[in-house]
């Protein structure tokens, strides 16, 4: 019989404990095998075994009446533990020397005493016993042992407990008839004198005492302050708090200006930075926890994933982090943005699949988003590769279009302008340093030079209807908008008259979009703006280019149902403008045939729901799904040069096209009846929602780079905390997309 992975223990921890026991002070080991316990079997969250692990080792140290350190502070120093096994676990394959000594270190003192004495244990312990015994625990294999229960010493410490705990009962007795007393006072008697504040009734204002003798006119009640433990920072609270990137001092500043403004006095109320902080780390965890119990699927998901190198939480070094949504039928989730220990395509993989084991998804995913980079789409060491080992079965690459169609417009640029050698494009550069000399209103339209009007004008009705239907819909970013308007100006359309030309943004060679909004600025204003003649010629070319073949492209990218149509014409397109300009042609088109991703024999199948292709042709792809195909696909394919403009959608079409159909859960019945009854179909139009919620593009994971980067310097320093942090937010946004007290009345 296979062994379970509760039989076969944890890495360099072994078997684990469901309680602690013994004579002595736990050791290093116990307190691992209990965290562990409760960690992976139990399913509680770090910090959840961390709080529980602590009390439980706490128990024995009180019952050796050893003063020990703050709970946060053991609780902190378990998760370092932790956090230590995890770094060595992560080469626990490269048998190296310096790995060997890494184990063989963090084993060593496994039975000593994992000690928590608070930091004065010595001087504060009185009894010259337990002195005698907390020296005895720290040496080498925790030396003695804790003898029977001091009788005479636990009776007395019996008593002490039972007269505070009848003190405590009067003090809450008393309290009770001062509220009654109170109650019993006729605030509008005219023989007390007070304001309206005074008199004012609430569960906050301080209690007075009426004297044992008749109260008279100018007898002065007296004050007794009760201190309200009122609930301040609530869940809501603290989200917005967390939302709105309020530290925890600058919240004390904030609550307590509120509670004043609302005519309460601070005083009665336990508010302070500490209470504040601990309240905020509390309901970030119990959020998060909710978040990801609540979070259950049956749809087939996509897993995007995408790195970036930030600061570290707690040291001036760089780390690579990695955030992990999954997506479809209309879910967008983030399930973390942990740091990895490189960015190659095994640390990549193993991330994404303890995420996604982490939240029971591992069954759910059918599909991978990805940019198309070497670590990632690697044959070999590539993550989507090692990804699939991982799980076990193959999945479906959603290669990102908008990061091909970057590539093909970065080579076509360095194709006529040539390549960048520094971080920064320096034609870019020059342009905005004269940018401030540059008069906005006197621009010159593009076609206005006989070169560009040749080429654009037998298209340019059908390009400012298409520009124009894009700006009618929702750009996602202010520079998709940007690139729309420089188009019509560049056109020289009428509808471009009240659109403002920007100051330039952002010029680094990394961001792709600076290349196209930079071209088009440069040379509205060519009359204002040295040129070499070179320069000007391959800025006039790359902005045809781009206006002419580019755009549509560009707009339309993450369409996954028109991905396979798409691609099939920008591949004849580029082939034929070859022939207008060669430079630009073979650029694009070498480019783009090392990513025909989405013409495979698998992703071939969302052409199937494609409005665009013909029922002509979807018949010829109906009749070609009886073809054998490959017994192992190609995830993206390559088309002769000389058989571009002659093949067609149905000749990449085979038996595997189905496994798409499969992945999606969609029926294949509507198959059989002709392709004008279809949209009658039940199972079409299901199949149709199903393939427009595949994100296509790698956006999803963008996103949550964005709110890393957003966060990482800020709130908390802690990892755990780090990641309920982006948990927390993530929802708040969800829920409150915007700050109208519509949307936050509920």
């Amino acid at each position: 019989m296979a062994s379970t992975s509760k039989d076969r223990g944890i890495w360099l921890i072994g078997g684990t404990l469901e309680s602690i026991t013994g004579s002595k002070l736990p050791s290093k080991k116990q307190m691992l095998h209990r965290f562990f316990h409760l960690h992976k079997y139990e399913k509680k969250s770090i910090q959840s075994s961390a709080t529980i692990t602590t009390r439980e080792i706490s128990a024995f140290w009180e019952k050796a009446k050893i003063p020990t350190q703050k709970e946060c502070h053991v609780i902190e120093k378990i998760k370092k533990i932790h956090c230590k096994w995890q770094s060595i676990k992560k080469s626990a394959s490269r048998r190296t020397s310096k790995q060997l000594e890494a184990e063989s270190v963090f084993v060593s003192d496994f039975d000593n005493l994992f000690d928590i004495a608070h930091k004065d244990a010595l001087t504060l312990i009185s009894i010259k016993e337990d002195k005698e015994f907390l020296l005895a625990q720290r040496e080498k294999g925790r030396r003695g042992s804790m003898g029977p229960i001091d009788t005479k010493l636990s009776k007395k410490e019996e008593r002490t407990k039972q007269r505070q705990l009848q003190n405590e009962l009067k003090i809450k007795k008393e309290t009770e008839r001062l509220k009654k007393d109170e109650q019993m006072l006729n605030v509008n008697d005219n023989n007390i004198d007070c304001d309206d504040s005074q008199c004012s009734s609430s569960d906050n204002d301080e209690l007075y005492v009426p004297s044992s003798k008749r109260l008279k006119k100018n007898n002065s009640p007296t004050k007794v302050n009760t201190l309200f433990n009122s609930t301040i920072v609530t869940s809501r609270v603290a989200s917005a708090l967390d939302r709105t990137k309020v530290s925890d001092r600058n919240a004390m500043y904030v609550l307590s200006a509120t509670l004043q403004s609302l005519g309460h006095n601070i005083q009665n109320f336990t508010l302070n930075r500490e209470s504040i902080r601990q309240a905020r780390r509390e309901y970030r965890e119990k959020i998060a926890d909710e978040i990801k119990t609540s979070f259950v699927t049956t749809i087939p998901l996509t897993v995007h994933w995408d790195g970036k190198l930030l600061p570290d939480l707690t040291s001036k070094d760089k780390v690579d982090r990695l955030a992990v949504i999954v997506s479809g039928d209309g879910i967008m989730k983030l399930l973390g943005v942990p740091k990895i220990p490189n960015g190659t395509g095994e640390a990549q993989a193993t991330a994404v699949f303890e995420l996604l084991e982490e939240w029971n998804l591992i069954e759910r995913i059918h599909f991978m988003s990805f940019d198309t980079t070497a670590s990632n789409s690697g044959v070999k060491a590539g993550a989507c590769v090692l990804l699939e080992k991982k799980i076990k079965r193959d999945l479906l690459s959603l290669a990102c279009r908008h990061h091909i169609l970057e590539l093909i417009i970065e080579s076509v640029f360095n194709a006529l302008m040539g390549a960048s050698s520094g971080p920064n494009i320096k034609i870019f550069q020059r342009f905005a340093e004269k940018w401030n000399e540059i008069d906005v209103e006197k621009y010159e339209s593009g076609i206005i030079e006989d070169a560009v009007a040749s080429k654009l004008n037998p298209q340019k009705y059908v390009l400012v209807k298409y520009i124009n239907d894009q700006l009618a819909t929702f750009q996602p970013r202010d520079d998709y908008k940007e690139l729309l308007q420089l188009s019509l100006i560049f056109l020289g359309d009428e509808t471009a008259k009240d659109f403002k030309i920007r100051r330039p943004g952002a010029l680094h060679r990394a961001r792709w979009m600076a290349k196209l909004i930079y071209s088009l600025k440069i040379f509205l204003f060519r009359s204002q703006f040295k040129l070499t003649a070179r320069e000007l010629s391959a800025l006039e070319a790359f902005n045809v280019f781009v206006i002419q073949v580019y755009i549509k492209y560009w707009y339309t990218a993450s369409s996954g149902e028109l991905a396979p149509y798409n691609d099939l014409n920008l591949l004849k397109e580029l082939d034929n403008y070859k022939k207008s300009n060669i430079v630009i042609g073979n650029a694009a088109a070498k480019s783009f045939s090392r990513h025909l991703w989405y013409l495979s024999e698998t992703l071939i199948g969302l052409a199937f729901f494609d409005s665009k292709v013909s029922s002509e042709m979807k018949v010829n792809m109906v009749k070609s799904l009886v073809k054998k195909g490959a017994d192992f696909p190609l995830r993206r394919i390559t088309v002769e040069t000389t058989a571009v403009q002659t093949v067609q959608l149905s000749d990449f079409v085979s038996k595997n096209s189905l496994i798409l159909f499969k992945a999606l859960d969609i029926p294949q019945d509507f198959l059989n009846q002709n392709p004008d009854t279809w949209e009658n179909h039940k199972d079409f139009i299901d199949g149709c929602k199903r393939v427009q919620h595949l994100k296509v593009v790698n956006d999803a994971a963008e996103r949550g780079i964005s709110l890393i980067q957003t966060f990482n310097g800020i709130i908390t320093n802690q990892e755990e905390q780090k990641q309920y942090l982006l948990q927390v937010v993530e929802q708040h946004r969800q829920k409150y997309p915007n700050p109208n007290k519509s949307t936050i009345d509920d």
